[in-house]
Formats: C-alpha cells, structure tokens, sequence
C-alpha cells in the first residue's frame, strides 16, 4: 500500500451512473473477489496489464529485440506475455505501430487530484463529484485516506464503491471519509458465495451491519446475474437482509446483465465464463424487484435488462 501513489485504470467523466449528479469515476486496480460475471476485469490485478492489438501489429519484432527480459512470446494469435514479464513497459515505448499498450498506470495524489478539479464547474452545478471505484477501492486504503480529506477541502462530493471485502478495521477508518457508500451485495447464501466469488460473504455482510449503524448515507447495488445471483431465493434474502440491517438506504439498484465486458477479456487474453448468457429479461427485472417490494424494501431501481420482453 502506498499513501501517495495508486494503480488506476481508468478515469471516467461524466458519469452519471456511480453516484448523483455527474460524476467522474476513479477505477482502482485490485480485487479480492473473482467474481465470474465481473464487469472490469482489468481491475482484478493490482499490477499494471500489457496488451497486444494483433490488427496494429506490423510484425517487425521491434518489442522482442528490446525485452530485457524476453518475455514476449509470438504466437499465431499475436503476443503472449510470459510469467518473466515485470512491466517496465519498454515494449510499449519502442512499438513503432503503438500495438501494444498498459492498462493501467500509477498516479499520485498530486496529479489525480488536478485532473478530478478540472471537472469541478460540472460537479458543483449538477450536484455531482467525485467516485472512487474498481476493482475494489478500498485495497488501496492509505491512498484514500491521503486524497479524500483534499477533495472534500475543495469542496468535491466524494462517494465509495465497494464490495465491503476488507478487515472492519479499515473499513470503518476509510468509509467515514465519503459522503456517500455504494455498496455491492450479490449473494447472500455463503457457501454460494464462496463458489461464484471465491470469498466468504461474512467479512461482506458484517460490515454491511455496521454501515447500516453509522448514519453514512448508502446506497446498495445488487446485480442481477442469470443462474448466479438473479433467482427470487436469493433476491429475497438480500432483502429481508437489507430492511433487517440497512433500513435507511436510500436506494436499491438492480443492475441486469450484460456482456459488454467480453471484448475486455478477450484484449487480456482470458476466458470469459459468461460469454453468450443472455440479458435479463424485463419481465424478470419486474418481478424480482416486486419480491424486494414485498419483502418490505423500497426505493428500488431496475436498470441494464432487455426492454419489452
């Protein structure tokens, strides 16, 4: 953990979908889960990713010639980066046709900082601010610690995305510093969870307990994953948990499925567990929410599903 420096892999503006208002969305490199739906791959490993773009390639073999290490491998689907590869990221500087690429880069709290004021006339007059997601941003809790403090200073709404997975201890000395938590809940059974995400849920839902106390404003984010997360046992248990432990959150979000992200893995050379899954229906959406509704939730947004069916 490094107080003044993050690994980042993207800075979104003009979000209008991770918070109120319009938003720009810091995407933090790091992920203790390893959801099989995950929407950001990118964002599962701390280190900095290389990339190829086989259509960009002009095969000259500039990159391998200057690897300190020799750790490209040409295949006949284009570059493979071996286990020796330790990102110095002479490939990409030298590539002639810019065929390879880092996702990812470290930034400090300096530099991140100046960028996200830029932006502020947007924050100040649409209610909006600033979004710390991933990944999981609390995995890289030093940092936070270090730039929530300087936006609010500046008067920036600051808002966390988190999936809860990490010691209470840091938990509850990070998360007070936001004005607002969005916060995951995807399965509730535990030995499910463990399966689908490879964690344990109690660390998740115990500290969805003591936020539900604290009086910081939240919201809970629940997506709906066909045959993981999107059956009614499941969404209704999440909601007797829910109006049981976190009463005064001020929205549920229902976030339907899609595989958007598949060109992603594809770009990092992984195997994406959900590619071809159909997006959830509208009709599925609606009645999952009316299960939320009976089992005594309200303030339920349904969004991302298949409109009409």
């Amino acid at each position: 953990m490094n107080r003044d420096t993050a690994t980042i892999f993207n800075i979104q503006t003009m979000s209008t979908e991770d918070g109120p208002g319009i938003r720009t969305t810091v995407f933090m490199k790091g992920c203790p889960l390893s959801c099989r739906w995950c929407q950001n791959p990118e964002g599962l490993s701390l280190k900095v990713h290389l990339v190829h773009d086989r259509l960009r390639c002009i095969g000259c073999g500039t990159c391998r010639e200057n690897c300190p290490r020799g750790a490209l491998i040409f295949t006949e689907k284009g570059i493979v980066f071996s286990p020796d590869c330790q990102g110095c990221l002479t490939c990409v500087r030298v590539c002639p046709a810019t065929a390879i690429r880092a996702i990812g880069e470290e930034i400090t709290v300096d530099d991140l900082l100046a960028r996200l004021l830029q932006d502020r006339p947007f924050y100040r007059n649409s209610g909006g601010g600033v979004t710390f997601s991933g990944g999981e941003c609390l995995l890289q809790h030093e940092f936070l610690l270090n730039i929530l403090p300087r936006l609010q200073e500046e008067g920036v709404h600051v808002c966390l995305d988190t999936c809860g997975y990490i010691g209470p201890e840091i938990f509850r000395e990070v998360v007070p510093r936001a004005q607002l938590v969005l916060y995951d809940l995807k399965i509730f059974d535990e030995e499910k969870h463990r399966l689908h995400t490879g964690v344990s849920n109690r660390l998740i839902l115990g500290n969805a307990c003591w936020l539900g106390r604290s009086g910081i404003p939240v919201w809970i984010r629940v997506p709906v994953i066909p045959g993981y997360t999107g059956d009614a046992e499941n969404i209704r248990d999440l909601a007797l948990f829910i109006r049981e432990n976190l009463p005064a959150a001020e929205r549920i979000d229902l976030l339907g499925y899609n595989d958007i992200c598949a060109a992603d893995y594809e770009k990092l050379q992984l195997d994406f567990p959900l590619k071809g899954t159909a997006r959830v229906k509208e009709s599925t959406m609606m009645d999952l929410r009316r299960i939320m509704e009976i089992s005594g939730v309200r303030n339920i947004t349904v969004s991302n599903y298949e409109q009409g069916v």
